[in-house]
């Protein structure tokens, strides 16, 4: 997308604040860029603000706080195949921070839900990251945060998986 159809996109009165919020990421771009990526910079604040829970097991941890499901249903929410979860449950599992219950009355069924350990975890995550999210906001004046906050999970729908398409597969020239 050109410099003028994201004016366009956004009115003429917002392209002076994309071009300041540019010329700022500009400027401090290298700094930007050192931390995410360094290993001690992203690694450290990621490690710190998870515990060190990866991110597909956080995410599994988020989806299973909302009750107990099958292993199936999981998979589906997570966008992962049912055998890839069930590696990752057996990962959880040997953390203790989920367990797999058998459901009455059939036996058969399986539903994997949170630890203790795992929801106290998880809480612990969210109150780091709330701390994060409100050290970084605390210059803004209220109303700018309320704006902020609601612009990211505006951003953050628009990011959601359901509005993602899937990488395209990559063909060897042999067909394989």
């Amino acid at each position: 997308m050109s410099d003028g159809a994201l004016g366009t996109e956004l009115g003429t009165e917002r392209q002076g604040e994309v071009d300041e919020l540019l010329d700022l990421l500009l400027s401090r771009g290298r700094e930007l860029a050192g931390l995410v990526h360094s290993r001690r910079g992203a690694g450290g604040l990621y490690g710190w603000l998870t515990g060190g829970i990866t991110p597909v097991q956080l995410q599994a941890l988020a989806v299973l706080a909302g009750g107990d499901m099958r292993m199936r249903e999981l998979a589906r929410r997570l966008g992962l195949a049912t055998s890839t979860v069930t590696r990752l449950v057996d990962r959880l599992e040997a953390a203790g921070l989920a367990e797999r219950r058998r459901e009455r009355p059939d036996r058969r069924s399986v539903l994997v839900g949170l630890s203790g350990a795992g929801r106290d975890a998880l809480h612990a995550v969210r109150g780091r990251l709330r701390a994060l999210v409100h050290e970084l906001v605390s210059g803004l004046a209220p109303h700018e945060r309320g704006d902020l906050l609601r612009l990211l999970a505006k951003a953050g729908t628009a990011l959601s998986l359901s509005t993602l398409e899937p990488a395209p597969l990559r063909v060897r020239a042999d067909g394989r």
